[in-house]
């Protein structure tokens, strides 16, 4: 009977720390264009909003929020931005990718939804990326506390 309390206490003890403990992660995903010549099952369409733009892009992300190292507001003419700076793994995929795939788009996506589709020009190699998209100033201000906290929980755990 002992047992049985002390793994309920634990249980309990378990879901509560992990409730409470954790707040919300912003999730962040990059997706490259890829041809709608393909067979369906192997990309799907994007509307992205504000552009009007429909996108296929590849069912898998090239980068996502583990790709980056920090993350800042960053006021364009356009309004609130995010500068995001990538760890070396994201540099190098952002150099390729962007190198691969010019006169294509690359589609953001911020917590699971497309807030931009940015028109490949020339390769990116400098490990940083300013997003500016379909957010407000407070999602924009959301998005940079949990991607630096995400940031920060994973070089302590290096």
């Amino acid at each position: 009977m002992q047992t049985y309390k002390t793994l309920l206490v634990c249980c309990l003890l378990a879901s509560g720390c992990s409730m409470f403990g954790e707040k919300e992660q912003t999730t962040l995903r990059f997706y490259e264009q890829v041809s709608s010549s393909l067979p369906n099952k192997l990309y799907r369409e994007v509307a992205v909003p504000k552009t009007g733009l429909t996108v296929q892009v590849d069912r898998f992300p090239v980068l996502t929020e583990r790709d980056v190292a920090s993350a800042e507001i960053y006021q364009t003419a356009g309004g609130p931005s995010i500068l995001l700076r990538l760890e070396i793994h994201g540099n190098i995929m952002l150099d390729e990718v962007t190198t691969r795939n010019r006169g294509r788009y690359l589609v953001v996506f911020l917590d699971g939804r497309p807030v931009a589709a940015w028109f490949i020009e020339k390769r990116l190699n400098t490990g940083s990326f300013i997003l500016e998209g379909d957010f407000t100033g407070e999602e924009a201000k959301k998005a940079v506390e949990s991607l630096n906290r995400q940031s920060k929980k994973r070089n302590a755990e290096w």
